[in-house]
C-alpha cells in the first residue's frame, strides 16, 4: 500500500499523460516521487490511502523535516512553503471529490473518480496562471484516458 497526496497522485497521471513511461529519480531532492509513480503506473491495483502531511513521496526528500517540507515556495502570492501550499491544494481536492482518507483506494478506483470530476482542477489550482492550469488538466485527461484503456 502507498500513502499519497492527492495532487501527486494527479501530478503522476498528468506526467504520464505528457509521455513520460518510466519515472527516474531525482537524485538533487532525494525523494520518491519516481519509485512511487512507476508502481502506480504498473499497478493499477494498488492501494492508495489519502493524506494531506508528508506522503511516501516526500519522507525521504532532503526537504522533509519530521514530516513538514521546508521547500521554500515564490511564485504564490502569500505562500512562502510548499508544505502550507501543498496541504491546500490537497485540501481542496479531498473535499471537492469528497474522498475518505481512511479509505482505501486502488490507483484505478482514484483515478476513475478524478476522471469524473476532472474539472476540479480549475478550482484546485487556482492561484496558478490560467494557462499552467490549463495544460495540467489536458495533460491529465490524456493521463487518464491512457492510464483507464491500458488497464
Amino acid at each position: 500500500m502507498i500513502t499519497i497526496k492527492p495532487h501527486h497522485f494527479i501530478d503522476i497521471i498528468k506526467l504520464y499523460g505528457g509521455g513520460i513511461e518510466v519515472f527516474v529519480p531525482d537524485e538533487k531532492m532525494g525523494h520518491d516521487f519516481y519509485k512511487v509513480a512507476n508502481e502506480i503506473i504498473n499497478n493499477p491495483d494498488i492501494g492508495l490511502r489519502l493524506t494531506i502531511h508528508a506522503d511516501d513521496i516526500c519522507q525521504p526528500c532532503h526537504c522533509c523535516q519530521n514530516g513538514i517540507c521546508d521547500d521554500g515556495l515564490s511564485v504564490i502570492k502569500g505562500i512562502s512553503k510548499k508544505d502550507k501550499y501543498n496541504k491546500m491544494l490537497d485540501q481542496r481536492i479531498i473535499d471537492l471529490l469528497s474522498l475518505n482518507i481512511k479509505h482505501t483506494y486502488t490507483a484505478l478506483e482514484l483515478c476513475q473518480l478524478i476522471h469524473k470530476d476532472s474539472q476540479i482542477i480549475f478550482d484546485v489550482w487556482k492561484e496558478e496562471e490560467d494557462d499552467l492550469t490549463q495544460r495540467r488538466y489536458e495533460l491529465f485527461c490524456l493521463g487518464i484516458k491512457k492510464y483507464i484503456s491500458k488497464n
